[in-house]
């Protein structure tokens, strides 16, 4: 055998012992207990160690290590703090030092039912999401759907759908108030297959008053969705209801849809209330059957009409560009019609007969107020001779003038001053009265 053979195997018999007192010594620290110190010793397998040590994984070897706790070190940076500080710091290094060995099986179960319960309201929450995705309706959609929801009730009324038609009409009002969702609703049928056919030919007062509700909402300072309501003849038949119904709720809610339809829109004005528009409006005036705020709410749509054309005609006078609109008012010969309705006498016997009325509704109040002064050109010499009228306007305003009442007094205000330019000749003030008794 040559010399470098003999080299080789003595080198083999030397690593083999080494390997053999190696496993002696792993065998026999398994059988002893785990002596710490102040370094990090590697801890064998199922080798038992003493309780309060910090206990680490060696993450470049992946073995087990432990060493003895530094208390002096630990004592001294507890001892500089404030208590709530301290607990936060024991909290803290609590959280950030190595766990021992004999709390890390509690601590792992912990954690693995915190995740589990996590997954669980993970899933939870997807599946709620899908369930959300899955009835989401956009806004189009829902109108939609209501509209056919509508056709396949049956033609004729019945008690058991009467509840879900008003349910549907009541969504589609909510709806309406934008303008994209009417222009969709016009678009997809709903004027001919929904309202027209209820507000014309259904007999059920509820659906007639929801229909007109929806049809002020949709028509409502929407200019597309006026034409449109305008072209399917709405506001005559809204003029029909006006004249025959004696019903607080369908008057006040034709009187809505017919505000809606009419203002800002003169050539509606001009066809409607050219014909049986203004005698509808004065019908309800002079009604008995109506109630006093439907009526207050007649001179308040003929207030605003009559202020419309005035400002148009007197902002854009000077306007090029608004000669088209300028004469469409110009043909509008609304106060006109009203006199020759009779809108003053209406007025008046309104006014001369519920004045008691009055006394309790300071709200109603001004709005005739502000309806006599707007048409005040128009009435003036009537109202001013009517006896009627002025003691009923003095009665209120001396009223509205003692209450404690802020609102009233601000009323009484107002109807003070009307009566001022109605009744500003001598012969019509109690002073005057009074010396003429006198002197006769």
């Amino acid at each position: 055998m040559s010399g470098k053979w003999l080299v080789v195997l003595l080198a083999g018999v030397v690593i083999l012992g080494s390997l053999q007192e190696a496993a002696a010594t792993e065998t026999e620290n398994k059988t002893h207990e785990f002596v710490a110190t102040k370094e990090w010793q590697v801890i064998a397998e199922g080798q038992p160690i003493p309780k309060g040590l910090h206990v680490r994984i060696n993450l470049q070897t992946g073995l087990k290590e432990a060493k003895l706790l530094d208390e002096s070190e630990r004592g001294t940076a507890l001892q500089s703090q404030p208590e709530e500080e301290k607990i936060e710091h024991q909290d803290q290094d609590q959280d950030n030092e190595p766990l021992a060995l004999d709390y890390k099986p509690d601590i792992i179960e912990e954690s693995l039912r915190r995740v589990k319960e996590q997954k669980k309201s993970y899933a939870e929450l997807r599946k709620a999401y899908k369930e959300f995705q899955k009835n989401f309706r956009t806004d189009g959609e829902l109108i939609v759907q209501l509209i056919d929801q509508y056709r396949n009730f049956s033609k004729t009324p019945q008690e058991s759908e009467m509840r879900s038609k008003l349910d549907c009409l009541e969504n589609l009002e909510y709806l309406l108030h934008q303008i994209d969702n009417a222009l969709m609703f016009i678009d997809n049928g709903g004027l001919d297959d929904v309202l027209l056919p209820i507000v014309v030919n259904d007999t059920n007062t509820s659906l007639r008053v929801s229909a007109m509700r929806v049809l002020g909402s949709l028509a409502s300072n929407n200019p597309k969705a006026q034409i449109k309501v305008f072209e399917k003849n709405f506001g005559s038949h809204l003029a029909q209801i006006l004249t025959s119904s004696g019903n607080a709720a369908e008057i006040s809610a034709a009187l809505h849809a017919f505000g809606a339809l009419l203002r800002k829109f003169p050539l509606a004005q001009q066809r409607v209330l050219s014909t049986s528009g203004t005698q509808a409006l004065i019908k309800v005036l002079q009604s008995s059957d109506v109630e006093l705020r439907s009526k207050a709410k007649v001179v308040t749509l003929i207030s605003d009409l009559v202020l419309e054309k005035r400002s148009v005609l007197e902002a854009n006078k000077d306007a090029p560009e608004a000669a088209s609109t300028m004469a469409q008012y110009v043909l509008l010969e609304f106060e006109p019609w009203l006199k020759s309705q009779g809108y003053c006498p209406a007025v008046d016997s309104v006014l001369t007969k519920d004045f008691l009325h009055l006394l309790e509704q300071p709200e109603v109040v001004e709005q005739f107020a502000t309806a006599l002064e707007t048409t005040e050109d128009l009435c003036l010499d009537s109202w001013s001779q009517s006896s009627g009228l002025r003691h009923a306007l003095l009665t209120v305003r001396n009223r509205f003038a003692n209450s404690k009442d802020e609102y009233r007094l601000e009323v009484s205000q107002i109807v003070a001053k009307l009566c001022e330019r109605l009744f500003n000749k001598p012969k019509h003030t109690e002073l005057a009265e009074l010396e003429n008794r006198r002197s006769g």
